[in-house]
């Protein structure tokens, strides 16, 4: 073994593997020896059977490859083989929870992802009306490569390129083209394909391979309602678009004390695609430089009884 692939003065792979006494090696066998008995002595095994992670795992391979899970965990991908693969029955307990701490809709930024949700978003602006010459350049690629992409034929995208149809779809998948004879041929020969427009589409099952879109939506208007939003946090029964939903959810987010689960039944939805919403509302406002919205609503607990804060300002 040369020095290139030695660990590091000061791991206690270095300690054990090699026998290096050196002082940092020597103080990390000391910190993890004495680590390990304080977990023992607090009842914090560090060992841990093996199957939540590796349950998660078969979600997050089922979108994403070994490589870029192991890089999300920050773990060996040689772990994320033996875990999923059921060869380790028990596993360290903080790989265990490096492992669960990575989200299912986790976005890597390296390597190639599958095709369906890039394909599930082209067909979507197709039905709307959008030509593929149009994709293609708002996506910076070729007209090939969204015919491609619109029928299936690729197994992967590179994260660029997905990201890139993720961009023009959040832009587009509200509006509706120009009138024009193209536009009208392209929703017909997407109708006839049995390709469904972004309304039918959460924006968990989009992603989801298992997903199936809602088929008895209607196609939307070149304008759609602005305050549709508003009008259904009101009281009034409202049909929610897409744009609406994330709209009413980042709001009841903001200014309630419901949970996940609780706004999602209250906006037809489901708990992940609410939080994904309320995740993608910040992270469009960090990136924009606009105030991240948080939530506003808190609780103050006095004595035996708990009085409700609320911070003060327009609501609507």
């Amino acid at each position: 073994m040369n020095a290139a692939t030695l660990p590091a003065h000061g791991t206690t792979q270095r300690y054990k593997t090699h026998k290096c006494r050196c002082v940092p090696c020597r103080r990390a066998a000391v910190r993890v020896d004495t680590e390990c008995r304080m977990d023992r002595l607090a009842g914090r095994p560090r060992m841990v059977p093996a199957g939540p992670a590796a349950e998660h795992l078969r979600k997050l391979l089922s979108t994403l490859s070994g490589q870029q899970v192991a890089r999300a965990a920050g773990v060996h991908p040689t772990v994320i083989t033996r875990v999923a693969s059921g060869e380790r029955r028990m596993v360290q307990r903080g790989t265990a929870e490096k492992i669960l701490a990575v989200p299912v809709t986790v976005r890597v930024t390296k390597g190639v992802v599958p095709t369906f949700g890039a394909s599930r978003r082209v067909r979507a602006l197709y039905a709307l009306g959008y030509m593929y010459q149009d994709i293609a350049q708002a996506i910076g690629s070729t007209p090939d490569c969204v015919a491609d992409l619109a029928q299936g034929r690729r197994p992967g995208v590179s994260v660029h390129l997905d990201e890139a149809v993720r961009r023009v779809y959040d832009a587009w998948s509200m509006r509706v083209p120009p009138y024009s004879r193209e536009m009208v041929r392209t929703r017909n020969r997407a109708a006839k394909q049995g390709w469904v427009p972004p309304l039918a589409w959460d924006d968990d099952a989009i992603d989801d391979p298992r997903g199936v879109p809602v088929l008895d939506v209607e196609r939307p208007a070149a304008e759609t309602a602005k305050n549709a939003a508003a009008r259904f946090l009101m009281g009034e029964s409202v049909v929610l678009s897409h744009v609406a939903r994330r709209e009413a959810v980042v709001h009841l987010m903001q200014w309630t004390e419901l949970s996940f689960a609780e706004i999602a039944e209250r906006v037809d939805s489901t708990p992940s695609a609410v939080e994904t919403s309320w995740e993608r509302a910040k992270k469009k406002a960090r990136e924009s430089g606009q105030p991240v919205p948080w939530r506003r609503v808190v609780q103050q607990s006095y004595g035996a009884g708990a009085a409700r804060t609320q911070e003060m300002g327009m609501v609507a």
